[in-house]
């Protein structure tokens, strides 16, 4: 990436962090903290939203990466819930600007930034339901209902990485809070689909006619 680009986008994150939303940012105040010209911010992006999505592309690939390779490293027999949100915690420890603004502009209000972010954020549920299911991790069930169940997982997680930003020194006791709501929504899914296969009716055998 070029220098001058990564410095706009690291401005404008942390702008749009102290500011609590990325609506309001000013060009030639980014370009000033990104010690530039603001005419040189024409030569990386369109315009301030082209820049925004430029952000959530690249967050998107790392963070889907970084979840994937998290996943895939799960020793044999345990859940991934432990290993998966350690590196959640290490990621937003390290990129925290990115992290705030994409969470804050997910729940805020409607527009472009917003937009993308529930796109990545659809995306990310495809791939949780598609690796965790061909590692093993879980139990057959509909693809719609497991999607449901790891939303809230997801959501969980994302505002539980939002409080080690806040409280770092509450790392394991987080790790161990995704863990219990990891294991209550496997179990929960599970009793559901039990439940669900003994409402089945029977089928009565017939007993066939005898014809004479």
């Amino acid at each position: 990436m070029a220098e001058g680009k990564r410095r706009l986008m690291e401005a404008a994150l942390r702008q749009a962090r102290e500011k609590g939303s990325t609506r309001g940012l000013v060009l030639r105040e980014l370009a000033r903290e990104a010690g530039l010209n603001h005419n040189t911010f024409y030569r990386h992006f369109a315009g301030l939203e082209s820049m925004f999505q430029a952000i959530i592309a690249d967050f998107s690939h790392e963070l889907r990466d970084g979840l994937r390779a998290a996943r895939e490293s799960v020793p044999p027999g345990q859940t991934p819930s432990r290993v998966v949100m350690g590196w959640m915690l290490d990621f937003a420890h390290q990129r925290p600007e990115v992290f705030v603004v994409a969470i804050r502009e997910l729940y805020g209000p409607p527009g472009p930034v917003r937009e993308a972010i529930q796109v990545v954020s659809e995306l990310m549920m495809d791939d949780m339901v598609r690796e965790l299911t061909q590692l093993g991790h879980l139990p057959p069930l509909a693809r719609a209902p497991w999607r449901r169940l790891l939303r809230v997982y997801a959501t969980s997680t994302f505002n539980l990485c939002l409080e080690y930003l806040e409280t770092p020194s509450r790392r394991a006791e987080l790790i161990d809070e995704a863990e219990e709501l990891f294991e209550v929504l496997m179990a929960g899914a599970q009793a559901r689909e039990t439940r669900r296969r003994a409402a089945r009716p029977r089928r009565t055998k017939r007993t066939p006619s005898v014809t004479r």
